[in-house]
């Protein structure tokens, strides 16, 4: 399990992507706040020195991009990492993952917040 100590913010504009992934994080030991609109997620990431942001496939690019860089403006030591389609990178993120799979989702986490994951699979970021 991750340590308690890892706090994520999981922007994603699908509401039932959204609910199914910060609870997997959860389950699996993050402490998660959500945001579904670009604005909530910069208001967060203002006020809470959040160690990982996660930004969802749903959200548009430009978003991404601005989120992205954004974030690093306001907390250089947070690390981003932003789910793509296929083909598709986030120059301005840390990590990408192009993969709908729970465990590489959870392996991308823990490899960006350097620490150990309980799940099996590599991560595809």
């Amino acid at each position: 399990m991750s340590d308690p100590q890892s706090k994520l913010l999981y922007v994603e504009s699908d509401p039932q992507v959204l609910q199914s992934s910060s609870s997997l994080l959860t389950d699996n030991g993050y402490e998660v706040s959500t945001a579904a609109t670009l604005t909530k997620a910069l208001r967060l990431f203002r006020s809470f020195p959040f160690d990982l942001l996660v930004i969802g496939r749903t959200v548009a690019p430009k978003e991404r991009t601005a989120l992205a860089a954004i974030s690093k403006r306001i907390n250089p030591k947070a690390s981003v990492l932003v789910i793509v389609g296929e083909n598709e990178k986030q120059p301005l993120s840390d990590g990408w993952l192009t993969s709908h799979k729970e465990s590489d989702l959870l392996d991308a986490v823990a490899s960006l917040l350097n620490k150990p994951s309980r799940a099996s699979a590599m991560s595809a970021a």
